[in-house]
């Protein structure tokens, strides 16, 4: 029975919205004179008097004992359409004294229902309130011409009103603040609530902590019990201060959050936890104040609350995906992949429901004030294909490559199957672009020995990218640096110079990914034990990163670095993929006993990444078997401190699907290396 996209209309002030019924209503009455027709004692008002409370116990036994949803459903309609009439009669005559109480109760009962069941628009239901107020001010004698919603309620409650109308006005200000509170209008609701409480002025003043300060004039509100003469109502008021109370607590709880006052925000839901609502919506808030302890870093706080989120609406996946975010977090892999695991199940399998709904008589509900459009930001819906990768990934930086293999064959499979979102709406949990995830695939097929499977993976990749490569890419820096800059919004040079560097990015990527395909492919053969085959793909690699070229103006050329200093990001990778296969093709070239051609090779590799201890150590280890000791005895020496910080430091700055590519490269002979070269270094102590 969601009514949030009909409320939220009511944003602005309605101007009067006299209920135009007259003419349509059945007026069994009509023929009387006012006095005989209005007075205390008048048929009219006893009939009237009598169906509204009929429909009201209809309604009380319906939901006391509830059937089935649809029995339900059909009788909330049928009382809504019953009592939209009794108020065309009711308001069909002119307003008077003796019938407002009951005109009153009646306009009440019929709003409770079209807010419910969203029949009308927030400015109709506005309207039918603001008629409301004018009969009351017609009664008195006062003018409302020309007066807003907020005019009309401080001219209503200003006045001396008679006695009997106060608990009428009190159960419609609550509906007033239903509208205004789905709208969002906090300020007006507390302005409305301090009239309530007998200030002078519907405007709050203001003050440090107002918001706090609104919870207070909703508690302290103290409506007027129902007497036994007064008409049956089909929600009572009491509910309806408790929902509003809950609501706009969670309101400025989540209004807080996106503020980035986490305590403040965490005090109000938790007020909104202690409050009436259903099952779901304490899930979300639950969930919410997991999201503020872990953004305070306190995950371990921020599980507590997830764990009472699950536990309150385990259907509610969006508390399992931010439980998989704080334990990676707090490095509990095993705990996050069972999550990662229990999430996929539920994304992929038949969609679960929990019922919003806190209780069927309760007809308006704290879901119809605040809905679910205002927490998009904050509960992403998540794709089975982004949880699948994350999987994969996760097993893979967990060292369980036989497991991370199965997710990503699995996800080449869907990808097989039809197109996938490449982005997830929620950053966390995005898929990288699709050549990368072939390539994170092959490269654990690659680390799992299963060489045959990453060359077909990787050949997927080198295939798709043949026509889209430039034989020779220039990247001008100059023009990659104008985009940034500040221009005349759409003019034409801006997005011509935009343009064509999205697209030589576009071209770059490219290259980059058939590099590092040919890379693997080339790392595979060598696992083969296929030499040649491994030399010739890692020449392609290399080849294919010479057609990239960094240029600034008066210049022919220009560094990777200076490419990556000025935003482009992907110029970081270039020299990573060039130092990785020359790596991989000088250690073919010595295990075909071309040293010299491997000493160039991890000479070149050494110049692109001198920070990496294994180029080094390759290097040494070649210059040893070159009989050029003394040099194989300086470069042995330059990473023998720390050398295993650095190549974990140097590992993580890697993209993914490189990281197995470099632990292949890692030099394998470190202890007869430092042995042979302590052995030379001692003898040379010594002397002749």
């Amino acid at each position: 029975m969601g009514a949030s996209s009909a409320l939220s209309a009511a944003n602005g002030n309605s101007g009067v919205g006299p209920v135009s019924m007259a003419a349509t209503a059945a007026r069994p009455c009509s023929g009387l004179g006012r006095e005989a027709s209005m007075a205390g004692g008048g048929s009219c008002l006893d009939l009237w008097r009598g169906e509204n409370d009929g429909l009201a116990r209809r309604w009380r036994t319906v939901t006391s004992s509830p059937g089935p949803d649809s029995s339900v459903t059909q009788t909330a309609h049928e009382c809504q359409l019953a009592f939209t009439k009794l108020l065309q009669k009711i308001q069909g005559l002119p307003a008077a004294l003796p019938a407002l109480p009951l005109e009153l109760a009646i306009l009440y009962n019929s709003l409770v229902f079209d807010i419910c069941l969203s029949s009308n628009s927030g400015e109709k239901l506005l309207g039918a309130i603001d008629h409301g107020l004018s009969r009351v001010l017609e009664v008195c004698a006062v003018s409302g011409r020309g007066l807003g919603s907020e005019g009309r309620w401080q001219r209503v409650l200003q006045e001396d009103t008679l006695q009997e109308l106060q608990a009428p006005l009190h159960r419609l200000a609550a509906l007033q603040g239903v509208l205004w509170l789905a709208a969002n209008r906090l300020t007006t609701v507390e302005g409305l609530f301090q009239l309530l409480k007998g200030a002078k002025s519907l405007r709050p003043s203001p003050c440090h902590g107002h918001q706090n300060k609104f919870l207070s004039l909703l508690q302290m509100w103290q409506p007027p019990d129902m007497a036994e003469s007064d008409p049956l109502l089909v929600q009572s008021v009491q509910e309806l201060k408790g929902i509003l109370w809950t609501s706009a607590a969670f309101l400025q709880g989540v209004q807080e959050l996106e503020a980035g006052d986490l305590p403040a925000a965490v005090a109000l839901l938790q007020t909104a936890a202690t409050g009436l609502c259903s099952r779901r919506r304490l899930a979300q808030i639950f969930t919410l104040m997991g999201c503020c302890n872990m953004k305070m870093d306190k995950p371990q706080v921020a599980i507590q609350y997830l764990k009472r989120a699950l536990q309150v609406d385990f259907t509610f996946l969006p508390a399992l995906s931010q439980a998989s975010l704080v334990y990676h977090q707090l490095g509990l892999r095993e705990a996050e992949l069972e999550v990662l695991v229990l999430l996929y199940q539920a994304l992929d399998g038949p969609a679960q429901v929990t019922a919003e709904l806190a209780s069927p008589c309760f007809l308006i509900q704290m879901e119809l004030l605040t809905c679910a459009s205002q927490l998009s930001s904050f509960f992403v819906k998540n794709c089975p294909s982004d949880v699948k990768y994350l999987l994969a990934q996760r097993n893979l930086q967990a060292g369980r490559v036989s497991e991370a293999v199965e997710h990503y064959l699995d996800l080449l499979a869907l990808f097989q199957e039809g197109p996938l979102h490449q982005v997830s709406l929620c950053g966390e949990l995005a898929l990288p672009r699709i050549p990368e995830v072939f390539l994170e695939a092959a490269s654990a097929l690659e680390e799992l020995a299963r060489h045959r499977d990453a060359i077909a993976v990787c050949e997927e990749v080198a295939t798709r990218m043949n026509g889209l490569i430039p034989e020779r890419l220039p990247i001008e820096l100059d023009l990659w640096a104008a985009e940034d800059l500040p221009g005349p919004a759409g003019s034409s040079l801006t997005n011509s110079a935009g343009n064509l560097m999205k697209r030589k990015r576009e071209s770059l990527l490219c290259v980059l990914w058939r590099a590092a395909a040919y890379l693997i492919q080339g790392l595979a053969w060598a696992g083969l034990e296929e030499a040649k085959e491994a030399i010739s793909h890692l020449s392609r690699c290399l080849n294919d990163l010479l057609r990239v070229h960094f240029v600034t103006t008066g210049s022919n050329s220009s560094t990777g670095k200076e490419a990556e200093q000025m935003g482009l990001s992907e110029a970081k990778v270039l020299p990573q993929i060039r130092q990785l296969a020359l790596t991989g093709r000088g250690i073919q070239f010595l295990h075909l006993g071309r040293n010299k051609e491997a000493l160039a090779d991890f000479q070149h590799s050494l110049l692109v990444c001198p920070d990496r201890p294994s180029a080094n150590l390759y290097l040494a280890h070649t210059l040893w078997k070159l009989d050029r000791r003394q040099e194989a005895a300086a470069h042995w020496q330059k990473p023998h401190v720390n050398a295993a910080g650095l190549e974990e430091e140097a590992e993580r700055s890697f993209p993914i699907y490189l990281r197995p590519c470099m632990r292949q490269t890692k030099f394998p002979h470190t202890e007869s290396l430092a042995k042979n070269v302590g052995s030379f270094l001692a003898g040379s102590s010594q002397g002749p």
